[in-house]
């Protein structure tokens, strides 16, 4: 018997529409539209593969979570026609040869005041989709980051969650079993800067999007804020699931991303977060070439507070304090600026 079909929403971000006649500079009004992004995957699991999985990780890991390996070795349903709605007019969209959803639309500003809800510190909106014959359906939401304000950009793994990406064994056996750990101190600091700043989050990981769900719970038991989340598919065409983790395609993703948030908002500043067990050091170093006045700080986590020749060449373009580094959230400073 076939497996039933699942649909997962990964949070997502909204910007102003800008009109091509105004200046790259020129904000957006507030009464003008925005521009919402919607984002998910639609699956079935395949016990097949799973199975295939289990069996290599037995080698590296004890106490398989066995829902995390449904979750990451299921099957995208392609070319599948799904109705978007909850935000005045129905949209349909379709899946791709992946199972991923990505549709972009518009909606006017009265319409958004109309159906924001509290959550970020510019609100938000949720949507919901589902298949035609409504069998199957999910609840997503979109963060609205305008022209103005603050927003942090922060990595996830060996950022805020301890992975050990920089050893396969342990890589495996930090996403694959037990309770996913947080590095100490970052939730409240993060919240602190939320409170104080009035800032919206964005995750930016090299995390697939099919551990969304484990993520999220996570952040809600350590009481993360909330936020978009801004991840890569995994496929059974990448290598293996260690190179995904440090694949040159992931760093061109996350300047992608990076770039987006920076073209998309006129006016808005930026407080950078990663860790120098991948390469945060030189994808934030060549944004900041690019918007040195808007990047208020960068910080990078560092396995002890001595932090070497790298990121001191890394950085030499940066003026010395726009950038620091921590161990973890106890290090991170009270007040930015």
């Amino acid at each position: 018997m076939p497996s039933p079909q699942e649909l997962m929403l990964v949070p997502s971000v909204a910007f102003r529409y800008h009109s091509p006649t105004l200046a790259s500079t020129v904000p957006a009004q507030p009464s003008d539209d925005w521009i919402l992004y919607a984002q998910g995957w639609l699956f079935s699991e395949n016990r097949f593969r799973a199975a295939l999985a289990e069996a290599a990780l037995l080698t590296a890991v004890d106490d398989i979570d066995e829902q995390r390996v449904a979750s990451f070795t299921a099957s995208g349903r392609r070319y599948i026609p799904l109705c978007i709605r909850g935000l005045k007019h129905e949209m349909c969209a379709k899946t791709d040869k992946q199972g991923l959803i990505g549709k972009q639309f518009q909606v006017s500003n009265d319409d958004i005041e109309q159906f924001r809800i509290s959550g970020g510190s510019g609100g938000r909106v949720e949507y919901s989709v589902s298949t035609y014959d409504n069998k199957t359906h999910a609840k997503g939401e979109v963060f609205l980051c305008d022209d103005n304000g603050i927003s942090v950009i922060s990595d996830i793994d060996d950022t805020i969650k301890i992975t050990g990406v920089s050893k396969i064994s342990t890589v495996l056996r930090n996403t694959f079993s037990g309770e996913f750990k947080a590095v100490p101190g970052m939730s409240e600091r993060y919240r602190h800067y939320e409170l104080i700043y009035n800032a919206t989050f964005h995750y930016l990981t090299a995390s697939p999007d099919q551990f969304y769900p484990f993520l999220r719970e996570f952040f809600e038991r350590d009481r993360f804020p909330l936020g978009s989340y801004h991840m890569r598919h995994f496929t059974w065409f990448d290598s293996n699931f260690f190179q995904f983790f440090a694949s040159k395609s992931f760093i061109r993703q996350k300047t992608k991303i990076l770039n987006m948030f920076f073209q998309q908002t006129r006016k808005r500043n930026f407080i950078l977060i990663g860790d120098a067990f991948q390469k945060d050091p030189e994808i934030y170093a060549n944004i900041y070439q690019n918007y040195p006045e808007r990047i208020l700080k960068v910080f990078i986590r560092t396995p002890e507070k001595s932090i070497g020749n790298r990121l001191e060449q890394v950085f030499e373009h940066i003026p010395k304090h726009k950038w620091a580094t921590f161990v973890d959230g106890y290090d991170l400073p009270e007040t930015i600026f």
